[in-house]
């Protein structure tokens, strides 16, 4: 069973008080002979989709039917299927790069999710602060990129969240998680 921490129950009781109208919210298919209308969340491989409202690409997983259709946000919707679509990810409890991502979602290389952070921001769609709220600030989760050792961290705000790291430049370069920037 999952067992989320504060922060996502935060990040999802927020997400319900949003002023928006509905979300949407789909059963991710699954093996094993269950319908539809039967999640069982205990099993790493299931999950549910939760879309952001007027999107299709802005949550866990997408609801278009190819890549060029868009919600009624679609600067935005533009901003998360160019995120969804990041070529070096760590799916949920996967290893690569000799990094381990223990999270219930994936994980993805810091220049997809420093590129999906410029694009919210530049984004004219009313509800892309939302979406970067949600994903960089109240999920605060972390991306992977290699660089030199991390030392230490030199700057940091809410309970250890490295704003800026301390490396080491005289050892090799190494696969790391770092935090993703505020939104």
């Amino acid at each position: 069973m999952h067992i989320l921490e504060s922060r996502f129950i935060l990040a999802f009781w927020l997400l319900s008080h949003i002023s928006v109208r509905a979300w949407e919210i789909r059963p991710y298919p699954s093996s094993g002979g269950r319908s539809e209308n039967e999640i069982e969340l205990d099993e790493p491989t299931e999950r549910i989709d939760i879309i952001f409202p007027g999107t299709k690409w802005c949550g866990s997983g997408n609801i278009a039917s190819d890549p060029d259709d868009l919600g009624k946000y679609s600067e935005t919707d533009a901003c998360c299927r160019n995120h969804d679509m990041c070529p070096d990810v760590i799916e949920a409890h996967g290893t690569k790069h000799g990094l381990t991502n223990p999270s219930f979602y994936t994980r993805l290389n810091c220049s997809c999710d420093d590129e999906f952070h410029r694009c919210l921001k530049n984004s004219k769609d009313d509800v892309a602060g939302k979406v970067g709220i949600v994903y960089f600030t109240l999920l605060g989760t972390q991306c992977f990129r290699e660089d030199y050792p991390v030392v230490g961290c030199k700057s940091s705000i809410l309970a250890g969240r490295c704003l800026e790291y301390e490396f080491d430049t005289t050892k090799p370069k190494k696969y790391q998680w770092f935090d993703v920037p505020f939104y």
